[in-house]
């Protein structure tokens, strides 16, 4: 080897710098990545907490959609957001679990405290036992017949609820019809009735339960029966919260 070819070799570029660059890139990346993770963990906390602020008994579950959070912090415009609660009152009933998902969430400040939902839709489950214990304490002669024995409520088809009572004094069954009328209010109506006396009868033949204002400006749009309970479909339209 000649000494211009030794020389030749000592300038030849290592890799060493290609790699402690692409090192770095990789370390600026992790940083970003869980500096959007934790401003995001911030923001779904402080907008539960002022979400709660409109009229829920407890702290909703918020959960902000899209990658990344931080250039939508930028324009103050959250694209989507998942919210979930358990156990709302809504007058004489309980929402036994609440989803929905926000859309189109402009803030006022940088600091997610208040803002403008766009759109927010979803659905509202009233379980067969909350319904149960409701009706139970709403219908005088249903009380006491059962005397806290409970009473059994399973889906029937067609919006139907087939109610189930066997107790020493009356053993029988009831199917009410499902519907939601104006004004919020939800009917249940006797539609058949199989070994139970007349006295009980009159009582459960049609029982409306008013559905209060719910929190954050949300409305029942519809109610259907299923497996796991009355499950209502929940709408609501240029939301603010916070302030």
């Amino acid at each position: 080897m000649t000494g211009a070819d030794a020389r030749v070799l000592r300038k030849a570029p290592s890799g060493r710098p290609v790699r402690r660059w692409i090192f770095r890139i990789i370390v600026v990346v992790v940083l970003l990545v869980v500096l959007d993770f934790a401003a995001r963990l911030v923001a779904e906390n402080v907008m539960a907490t002022k979400i709660q602020q409109q009229g829920l008994q407890h702290k909703p579950s918020v959960s902000i959609d899209g990658f990344p959070f931080l250039t939508q912090v930028a324009g103050r415009d959250l694209q989507q957001v998942g919210l979930s609660d358990v156990d709302q009152p809504a007058g004489k009933l309980t929402i036994t679990s609440l989803d929905a998902t926000a859309r189109n969430i402009r803030l006022n400040t940088y600091s997610f405290s208040s803002g403008t939902i766009g759109s927010l839709s979803g659905t509202a489950l009233i379980s067969f036992s909350s319904l149960a214990s409701t009706l139970t304490a709403q219908v005088g002669p249903l009380a006491s017949v059962l005397n806290g024995a409970g009473l059994n409520l399973t889906d029937a088809g067609h919006n139907d609820v087939r109610a189930s009572l066997n107790v020493l004094v009356v053993s029988g069954s009831a199917t009410w019809h499902v519907s939601l009328l104006p004004g919020s209010v939800l009917n249940i109506r006797l539609v058949g009735s199989n070994g139970l006396p007349g006295s009980l009868l009159g009582a459960i033949q049609n029982i409306d339960l008013t559905i209060p204002k719910l929190p954050l400006g949300l409305r029942i749009d519809s109610v259907q029966v299923t497996q796991a309970g009355l499950v209502g479909q929940i709408s609501g339209a240029n939301i603010p919260f916070g302030g």
